[in-house]
């Protein structure tokens, strides 16, 4: 009986950490051009809201803005920043970790949808995950110490850069790797390997 009681107070416990570690992650999706070619990431953030996360959907020019209070929130709460981005938008998602950075916030993840330019991954980011068609790569550069992934989509029948951010199974890759690092107390750069059905994902050298 005592066991179970432990048990039960053990679960309990772990159950209300994960939902304040979900609460406390701040998850912000940059759309492209006009919001017009980006609704998969609506269809990501209603996802993400379902498994207990608090997404912003936005459009792309406000990343100044929202690195502003991004940074405000991590410094009151030590929360986990997030940020994901779709063409014009995944441009963005680098701008505004890189502005982040100027102002001494890390950024835990930073996920790219079908980038429009190739870009060097700013050094206060933990883990990037950037789905491209071949080419727009992220590439480390000096100080960079955490993870890249580069998932050329090339061959993927159906799958084109106005639809990338929009196809199922890359939303669920997305959505376990936000798991992972908001279950972590101190998330680590760690390596998570890509479905056998996906794409091959290669580290940027």
């Amino acid at each position: 009986m005592r066991f179970g009681l432990l048990f039960a107070t053990a679960l309990a416990a772990l159950t209300i950490f994960s939902q304040n570690a979900q609460a406390a992650t701040h998850i912000y999706l940059l759309k492209g051009l006009a919001n017009v070619f980006s609704t998969g990431l609506d269809t990501l953030s209603d996802e993400l809201a379902k498994r207990g996360y608090r997404p912003e959907v936005h459009n792309h020019i406000e990343y100044e803005e929202l690195a502003d209070k991004a940074a405000k929130a991590q410094k009151a709460d030590k929360g986990a920043i997030i940020i994901i981005g779709h063409s014009l938008g995944a441009d963005a998602a680098v701008s505004m970790a890189e502005l982040l950075k100027t102002k001494g916030a890390k950024v835990a993840l930073l996920v790219t949808f079908g980038p429009d330019d190739g870009r060097v991954a700013p050094t206060n980011v933990a883990h990037i995950l950037n789905f491209n068609f071949g080419e727009h790569n992220i590439t480390k550069g000096p100080g960079f110490r955490g993870t890249i992934k580069n998932v050329n989509l090339i061959g993927h029948d159906g799958i084109n850069h106005f639809n990338v951010e929009k196809i199922e199974r890359l939303h669920a890759t997305v959505i376990a790797e936000i798991q992972r690092i908001s279950r972590a107390p101190r998330p680590a750069p760690a390596q998570r390997p890509m479905p056998s059905h996906q794409s091959s994902a290669s580290n940027a050298k």
